[in-house]
């Protein structure tokens, strides 16, 4: 086993007690101390480090126990940004939150549909002004998010990447990370939306699918609170076997095969798409075993549709509506960007 050096253990501590510090919206030297295991010493090291970087900053002394009152610190809110990029059907809407999470400005970077690589240019372009002083934000972004509508086929956030090396056609993200130079995430809003209110209310909620009605049918399972991945994605394409009333458990399609999917699922009426969807949800519970059922989407009868199916399915699983995203969303999402990567910030020297 290799021996870290002392330059990745004070690095290891550093990003530690950052952690600490960008948990609590306030805490001091000695809390961070007793809460992470490491000496005062070792403590105060780092943080004199985060805030000769800029990364953090002390403020008003806190409650004293009985001697001197401590030094309170935060992550200072301006500096850097973590932009979250909307990717709808309508449209494409670009927001910027602070450090803490905060909404610092909304941006509308097309009111029509975006994809491949006019969707690619518009993000670029943007986060490139954002990195240029062009915005009012801090230049410094530290992280993008995208949140796509959850019925938008992947062959349209798939991209033409041309290097002075190769050309391939690669994901939207892995895009963006090579051309803005920074972490890219990516989710599908109504899913995000669902996830981020069960782990914030309902955390006996464990093992659910989430189906998806739009254009396309999809759906999303979640197992002992894990995201199940099929074929790298972790989205399942169930437009044809809805159309068809039969799930073989691996749903593949073409970009022309899911465009004729796309179009005969307009013709279906309410009913025959909770009697199909049925079907397929009895089919799917011979892989997934799932207690919960959440369904949402973009189309007309949704209410009707969820009632019909839930009828099929007296006690388990429970059918249920899924809500509409809220603005809440984009905020924790942009915490979330964060939280996974603040180890890039620590840069010790």
């Amino acid at each position: 086993m290799t021996k870290k050096s002392l330059k990745d253990v004070k690095v290891n501590n550093t990003a530690q007690v950052l952690e600490y510090i960008m948990k609590n919206e306030q805490i001091s030297r000695i809390e961070i101390a007793e809460k992470s295991g490491l000496s005062p010493s070792t403590v105060s090291q780092a943080v004199s480090l985060l805030v000769e970087q800029g990364l953090v900053e002390e403020l008003c002394a806190g409650e004293s126990t009985g001697g001197r009152k401590p030094i309170l610190l935060r992550v200072r809110p301006d500096f850097g940004c973590i932009v979250t990029v909307e990717i709808r059907r309508n449209g494409v809407e670009a927001q910027i939150f602070d450090m803490t999470g905060n909404l610092l400005s909304v941006h509308e970077l097309s009111k029509r549909k975006l994809s491949g690589n006019g969707l690619l240019d518009a993000v670029t372009g943007f986060v490139k002004s954002v990195k240029r002083g062009e915005v009012q934000a801090p230049d410094h972004v530290i992280g993008i998010g995208l949140l796509c509508q959850d019925d938008i086929p992947e062959y349209d956030l798939m991209t033409e990447f041309t290097t002075s090396i190769s050309s391939d056609v690669i994901r939207l993200e892995t895009a963006l990370t090579s051309s803005c130079g920074v972490p890219v995430k990516k989710e599908l809003i109504n899913r995000y939306h669902l996830d981020y209110y069960l782990k914030t209310v309902d955390a006996k909620c464990t093992d659910y699918a989430y189906i998806n009605i739009g254009e396309r049918v999809t759906a999303s399972f979640v197992l002992n609170k894990t995201l199940v991945h099929s074929t790298g994605d972790s989205v399942f394409d169930i437009s044809s076997a809805v159309l068809s009333g039969n799930y073989a458990g691996d749903e593949r399609q073409t970009a022309a095969g899911a465009a004729f999917a796309e179009k005969a699922a307009r013709k279906f009426t309410a009913e025959k798409l909770a009697e199909q969807l049925t079907q397929v949800l009895k089919s799917a519970l011979l892989f997934f075993p799932i207690n919960d059922v959440f369904i949402g989407g973009q189309i007309e009868g949704l209410d009707h549709i969820v009632e019909m199916v839930s009828k099929e399915f007296s006690f388990h699983p429970v059918i249920r509506k899924a809500g509409e995203p809220g603005g809440s969303v984009n905020s924790a999402f942009a915490r979330q960007i964060l939280a996974e990567n603040y180890r890039l910030l620590v840069n010790y020297r």
